[in-house]
């Protein structure tokens, strides 16, 4: 996106974004600048929708929000640009590779030519008569197959180039992804939960709730079936929740057997009527053993919920949650307490 704003244009932008960024707990980085920017220019509808939308829900525009924003609005074209130019550089050295293997053939063709050539020539007792023939036709002979092998080196260069190309696409992605999404089940990390939860509640008058989880006796489950299976229900877990807690709510994987979700804009009632439907669906867990064929049906799982009180830090109410987790696992488990 291009802004033709002049130094007074501009100037105006900055006066009007700055307030509402404060207003509205925005982090002051250059990409919030950027956002905010276009925001208040009013030059990009879709933009605004969005914006609008966010501060709705969140009281505030949480950052994996506003990063998305920023790649689908400002940068796009650049990113297509890139993604446009790597793609043209691709179909360039795949041409490359088939001329080369082209020209490899017709090299190794005309080598063999002239070898069979030198061969019928030797039979016919020619090159008796002029050894100069068998001396331009040798050298030719040997050209080509310089040639030919130069070729292959060539080609093999641009094969690992490619690779090398893939590669490095594919790293890019991971890193992206490593920052922010947990490995095993595909949820947002830890940190990500921090830094939502964290802006999320900087906003005057958030509202919003958390709901801890926690599978029951993981440790005793793992030590029974070993982590391969423990693995594969925490997996399971995890895309089950994901599925169940669509946007705006944020579900997390907390570390280790524990995960959260955030519930902007709602109620304690309703972050206790979704973990009982989590819990439930835990309960529901049917794991077939392979080698020995045993049914696993003794998973469950433990939940503290906790609604921000005004004015109170996300580890405050973070602990509240954890202190109403605890209490389920010592009533029995099983089942959703409430925090104080």
């Amino acid at each position: 996106m291009k802004f033709a704003d002049n130094p007074n244009q501009a100037a105006e932008c900055l006066r009007q974004a700055i307030p509402l960024m404060v207003k509205y707990s925005i982090p002051p980085n250059p990409l919030n600048y950027s956002l905010w920017y276009a925001y208040v220019s009013n030059v990009i509808p879709g933009l605004n929708t969005q914006m609008d939308k966010a501060l709705e829900t969140y009281g505030t525009c949480p950052s994996i929000i506003s990063e998305q924003m920023f790649r689908d609005f400002l940068i796009k074209e650049e990113i297509d640009n890139a993604e446009d130019l790597q793609t043209a550089l691709m179909a360039v050295m795949g041409s490359l590779e088939s001329e080369a293997s082209s020209t490899i053939e017709n090299a190794e063709a005309f080598s063999d030519m002239l070898e069979d050539s030198l061969q019928a020539l030797q039979a016919s007792h020619v090159i008796e008569q002029d050894e100069n023939v068998a001396g331009i036709i040798e050298k030719l002979t040997a050209n080509t197959q310089a040639m030919s092998d130069t070729t292959k080196q060539f080609q093999s260069k641009i094969d690992e180039a490619q690779a090398e190309i893939a590669t490095l696409k594919q790293e890019l992605e991971k890193s992206r992804q490593d920052a922010s999404v947990d490995a095993l089940t595909g949820l947002f990390n830890r940190r990500v939960f921090d830094m939502e939860f964290s802006q999320i509640a900087s906003s005057k008058d958030a509202k919003v709730t958390l709901v801890m989880i926690d599978i029951d006796h993981f440790k005793k489950f793992n030590d029974t079936y070993g982590h391969l299976m423990g693995d594969k229900v925490l997996q399971y877990v995890g895309k089950m929740v994901k599925e169940l807690c669509l946007p705006p709510l944020l579900p997390v994987r907390f570390g280790g057997e524990e995960f959260a979700v955030l519930l902007p804009g709602k109620d304690t009632a309703t972050a206790v009527q979704l973990a009982e439907t989590i819990r439930s669906k835990i309960k529901a867990i049917r794991i077939k053993q392979k080698k020995s064929g045993e049914v696993i049906s003794s998973i469950t799982s433990s939940f503290g919920v906790a609604e921000l009180i005004p004015g109170e830090t996300p580890d405050a109410c973070t602990g509240r949650a954890d202190v109403a987790l605890y209490k389920a696992k010592q009533n029995g488990r099983d089942q959703v307490q409430i925090a104080n």
